[in-house]
């Protein structure tokens, strides 16, 4: 197994390089820090000019900016952000991603929990009327917009439920770290819009596995045998359901930790989403771009390895060459 995870890793460096590359190509083909300084800054003199040319070596061709900014990044030094100041990307990115996983990984967690104790649930109760419910419930949720759910929340509990009570059990925008009542007052609702959006997917794809193991040969057999209904489910069938499901698990782990743009910027929480798209690509802050996309396509190919080797321990069958 160990063999096979150096391969994998190894394998997923070139991945890695031709998708940075090419991100890093078509960043700094569509920004011009130059025009974009001439427009703002009509009266500025020739030495803010060169100092954009010495912050992105505007006057070396593409590749070999890739190349000097991919090397300093492997040293930890993702160059300075144009947009805040010219303070260095690696803090202020750094202090983002710890936003961005107070959201996500309680979140992740969360929906792990719930989705597979949903689907065991609606799959041994087919077409009952806890069945329909689950079947409803993630109806509504692949259906309802992220942006209409967390804003229907924001109503309901910051301007409706104050007007009922008098009272705001939550914030309703920004991250507050004063004690630890007002950080989990904080994140209630962005990780309530998280897992109700995220649950729904997940739960309604581990139903249909749930419900294709149910019928497999071995399922009978063990029935035959007189192995308790007990023992089937939790060793057998939930163990053979979970290899489709972790995959998805891990799909939607790095997505919630490389920062979701919509909740975010609902909830005006400081998070890679929000610095990826107001910093990164509204303010064409190349270095920012380049931090977070590199940060996501690292984390994406870490947690598909790690649902690979999991696949080993589900399935005995599965074995690593």
């Amino acid at each position: 197994m160990v063999a096979y995870a150096l391969r994998r890793l190894l394998g997923a460096i070139p991945v890695i390089l031709v998708a940075t590359f090419v991100m890093y190509a078509l960043v700094s083909s569509i920004n011009d820090p130059i025009a974009q300084l001439r427009q703002s800054c009509p009266q500025c003199d020739a030495s803010a000019y060169q100092r954009l040319n010495d912050l992105y070596n505007l006057d070396q061709p593409i590749p070999q900016r890739y190349a000097s900014w991919l090397g300093s990044a492997l040293t930890g030094d993702f160059g300075v952000s144009t947009s805040m100041g010219e303070q260095d990307v690696g803090p202020i990115f750094w202090e983002r991603a710890k936003n961005s996983a107070i959201l996500s990984i309680p979140a992740a967690l969360i929906v792990i929990v719930f989705s597979a104790a949903l689907s065991i649930y609606s799959a041994l109760r087919q077409y009952s009327l806890g069945d329909y419910a689950v079947t409803g419930f993630t109806y509504l949720g692949l259906a309802m917009p992220t942006f209409f759910f967390g804003l229907l929340l924001q109503v309901f509990w910051g301007i409706w439920f104050q007007d009922w009570t008098g009272l705001k059990p939550f914030w309703t925008g920004g991250l507050h770290t004063e004690s630890i009542g007002e950080l989990l007052s904080s994140v209630a609702l962005p990780i309530t819009t998280l897992v109700i959006i995220s649950l729904a997917a997940d739960t309604r794809f581990g139903r249909a596995a749930m419900l294709e193991t149910r019928n497999a040969d071995f399922i009978r057999t063990a029935r035959a045998k007189g192995v308790p209904e007990r023992t089937i489910v939790l060793k057998h069938l939930l163990r053979a359901a979970l290899i489709p499901m972790v995959t998805v698990w891990a799909i939607t782990f790095g997505t919630l930790l490389g920062g979701t743009l919509v909740t975010e910027t609902v909830f005006s929480w400081p998070g890679l989403g929000r610095l990826l798209i107001f910093n990164g690509v509204y303010d064409g802050d190349v270095n920012i771009m380049m931090a977070v996309i590199l940060f996501i396509g690292v984390i994406t190919v870490l947690f598909n390895l790690f649902a690979d080797l999991l696949y080993g321990w589900l399935d005995p069958r599965v074995r690593y060459g």
